[in-house]
């Protein structure tokens, strides 16, 4: 991707945040996080946190990602991509679990 064409996709986001009349404080409000967290992510400086933009639009206000993205399986690609990170860290929490019940398990008398 360009940075013509991620300058682009921003100016999406924004002019659709603009036209449903939402603004950066509601957005961080409804993802949890700061507004300033949102505006660099509507700036082209967090891709992540910006999927998550988009994901909120999608869902709560029907803006079909293809209307953001040169290619709507960006989102949905991301969004796989963060979902992978989240189970490799579920998957380490759970292996210390079950560390810990066997280590629990070895001073049980």
């Amino acid at each position: 991707m360009s940075k013509n064409d991620a300058l682009d996709m921003h100016t999406r986001a924004k002019s659709a945040l603009k036209s449903l009349n939402v603004d950066q404080n509601v957005l961080a409000e409804k993802l949890g996080l700061t507004q300033a967290a949102i505006s660099l992510a509507l700036n082209g400086k967090n891709e992540k946190t910006f999927l998550r933009i988009v994901g909120l639009l999608e869902k709560e206000y029907g803006i079909m990602p293809a209307d953001i993205f040169d290619d709507p399986q960006t989102v949905s690609q991301g969004l796989q991509e963060q979902l992978a990170e989240i189970n490799e860290k579920l998957n380490r929490v759970l292996q210390k679990l079950e560390d810990l019940e066997s280590t629990k398990d070895m001073w049980r008398i």
